[in-house]
């Protein structure tokens, strides 16, 4: 049954990993210079040269986009759809660590300035996604829990 509710979640979940692609994740200013920390890398509009590799942020918000994607189809098999966005979850910490660990200190230290992440919708999206995920497990196991109380009943 792809009419679940878990199924509009994984649909959002999977449209808010899209558009994770297109929108900043983060700006650093510097009087009148700026970056903007995209998933394809830096924009950098100033005099500056910071250089970082985003290949693993992209690799996994790439994953994270087909994990909820695939996760619809597999509606038959609910414990595999379970363990799948578990894994999701994991990738989406991942993400997210790596995001405020690694990635925006290294900025930070290139630039000397600290980043701004309220006004950057970017920021947003793998929250989203990681709500979307655990409230999509939640329906799923409610589902999978109706089906066996229906099972112990025969």
């Amino acid at each position: 049954m792809i009419q679940r509710v878990q199924t509009i979640f994984l649909f959002l979940a999977f449209i808010a990993g899209l558009l994770s692609f297109f929108f900043p994740i983060a700006h650093f200013s510097i009087d009148e210079n700026w970056i903007v920390l995209g998933l394809f890398g830096i924009e950098n509009y100033s005099t500056m040269t910071v250089s970082i590799n985003t290949i693993p942020l992209i690799a996994i918000m790439g994953l994270i986009s087909l994990i909820a994607f695939v996760t619809i189809f597999l509606f038959k098999n609910r414990i595999a759809q379970i363990r799948i966005l578990r894994f999701g979850v994991l990738l989406n910490v991942v993400y997210l660590v790596l995001l405020f660990f690694f990635y925006v200190p290294d900025i930070e230290e290139a630039t000397g300035t600290t980043a701004e992440y309220i006004t950057q919708p970017g920021i947003y999206f793998p929250i989203a996604i990681l709500a979307f995920f655990l409230l999509a497990s939640r329906f799923i196991m409610k589902d999978e829990k109706l089906i066996r109380s229906a099972d112990r009943i025969r």
